[in-house]
């Protein structure tokens, strides 16, 4: 008995796309630690992000491990491929939290970004924002700014604040961020389907051979009695000379 070739090269892709999100996890959040440096992306993809990252991109990877064990062998192999789908599914409800929660952050912007101006961000990250867009302070210069950029060197009807500038690149990242996590739960929907329709072949493939194997017991129980009878009767029967 074996599962359908079309079926098992349909979980074998899904699976390997399931795979590829934990590879990017893990490249991307390479990426940011080793760039993060004075960056402005560093007020979005913070340190607890970037081990986020790291987290699921390894977990994901462990869970399409999983899932290759479970695929070499599917018919003797059920408990590794229902691990399979129910970690993929933990796996979806976490990437759906964090995805939301990232929407929910452009919606409180304004505040957020204030607040973390004046009183988180360092002078660097802040004249980042200042040299970039010429600006000067958040609200105005008078909201903490850093004097030593440039452009909180003209004069104060010049200057500008950095608030829409602020607003602008975090509303703009994190709606790439969080478009990015809801692909990864796609991704992640359609290797758990995968798993799920591979689970539904193979049981009915197991019940299958069962049925089969009782059948035969049942057809050997039922030759028995009669071949019994047939020995007696054969034993009983006095051999007559011609």
């Amino acid at each position: 008995m074996e599962v359908k070739l079309s079926i098992r090269i349909s979980f074998g892709a899904l699976l390997a796309l399931y795979l590829g999100t934990g590879i990017a996890a893990l490249s991307v959040g390479g990426y940011f630690i080793h760039t993060e440096e004075n960056s402005r992306r560093s007020i979005i993809v913070t340190k607890n992000v970037i081990a986020l990252l790291f987290v699921a991109g390894a977990y994901i990877i462990l869970n399409a491990i999983v899932g290759i064990i479970a695929g070499l062998s599917p018919l003797s192999r059920k408990r590794w491929l229902q691990a399979y789908v129910w970690l993929i599914v933990i796996t979806m409800f976490v990437e759906t939290a964090v995805g939301i929660w990232l929407w929910l952050r452009t919606l409180d912007i304004d505040d957020l970004y204030g607040h973390n101006w004046r009183h988180l961000w360092s002078d660097n990250f802040k004249r980042t924002f200042q040299d970039s867009a010429q600006c000067c302070g958040y609200l105005g210069p008078l909201d903490g700014p850093v004097m030593a950029s440039p452009s909180c060197q003209l004069p104060s009807d010049r200057a500008y604040g950095c608030m829409k500038s602020v607003q602008k690149y975090a509303q703009s990242y994190l709606t790439y961020i969080y478009s990015g996590v809801f692909v990864f739960v796609f991704l992640s929907l359609g290797a758990m389907i995968s798993g799920m329709i591979l689970m539904i072949v193979r049981n009915d493939e197991e019940r299958w051979r069962w049925t089969r194997a009782n059948a035969i017991f049942r057809s050997m129980n039922q030759a028995t009695p009669d071949s019994t009878i047939t020995d007696k009767h054969r034993q009983g029967t006095p051999n007559q000379s011609p």
